[in-house]
């Protein structure tokens, strides 16, 4: 309920700050600067490492370029997510440019943990940067690009895309009690919540301890046994009093019983079908 205040205070916010945007206001973006260079997404490939096997692991991602002719990308990495302090980012490998302005990029696990210098775990995730490189020698990548014109959805960009280190789904080693160690939505950290599992799922009783009847149910995850890549299919946890009765969640994720960790992206609906947003829930054995 306190998500859902909030919420609704956010909107009022927003509402008076694009009020306050006055007649002739620009929102310049680097073309009206001269013509900058970036690669735009074709395809994600795989995005999965195999801790048991990392070298036979190839991650990668398909893209082309856009803007100021490139001669190539040098990919880079850094634990966690993305950030624009260059100096944390570790050099994997370069591609040079197809004759198709296209670039097939694909790294191994391996190769990510050379760069790092560090063997990878499971529930590691590593941000792999793209940064091109012009013919006249420019750079252009996401440590000089505005995070918010690198993330438009308008440009299709590809400057980063992430590699996450799985292991198999064990429902031995998933079952037991766990603690909620993020949940911006039902603001329940601390709380604990029991995993029952089998082959290719797991039920959370209850992932969001918060809510209330009408509509309590646990959350089932269905598990892929081979990497712990998880989808939570639309479903009725609970309420948050009259007027937000029924809310229902679904979204995706990992569950790494190898480490005893659960981590989705849900996104929550009221009852009514009004959506309110899409946020992290964590929990750890």
């Amino acid at each position: 309920m306190r998500r859902i205040i909030s919420s609704l205070c956010f909107l009022g916010v927003v509402a008076t700050t694009m009020n306050s945007c006055q007649k002739g206001d620009i929102v310049q973006d680097v073309n009206s600067l001269g013509q900058g260079s970036y690669v735009t997404l074709v395809q994600n490939n795989n995005l999965i490492v195999d801790a048991t096997n990392p070298t036979g692991s190839k991650v990668g991602v398909i893209a082309k370029e856009y803007g100021a002719k490139q001669e190539k990308i040098i990919v880079y990495t850094a634990k966690g997510t993305a950030t624009q302090d260059r100096t944390k980012w570790k050099k994997v490998k370069e591609f040079p440019v197809g004759t198709d302005g296209q670039y097939t990029i694909e790294v191994t696990g391996a190769e990510i943990a050379a760069a790092v210098g560090t063997t990878l775990a499971p529930g590691d995730i590593y941000t792999m940067y793209n940064s091109c490189i012009t013919t006249d020698g420019r750079v252009f990548d996401f440590g000089n690009t505005f995070s918010e014109y690198a993330n438009n959805p308008n440009y299709n960009m590809v400057l980063t895309w992430q590699a996450t280190v799985v292991c198999p789904f064990v429902p031995a080693a998933a079952a037991g009690t766990y603690t909620i160690t993020t949940d911006p939505w039902d603001g329940a950290v601390g709380e604990t919540a029991t995993v029952t599992a089998n082959a290719t799922s797991a039920t959370v009783t209850y992932a969001f301890p918060y809510a209330a009847p009408p509509g309590v149910n646990p959350l089932v995850i269905t598990v892929v046994p081979t990497t712990g890549a998880a989808t939570v299919a639309k479903q009725t946890y609970g309420s948050y009093g009259t007027g937000f009765e029924n809310f229902t969640a679904q979204g995706a994720g990992f569950f790494f019983s190898c480490t005893g960790f659960i981590d989705l992206s849900l996104s929550h609906f009221s009852g009514s079908g009004n959506a309110y947003g899409t946020y992290i829930l964590r929990l750890k054995k």
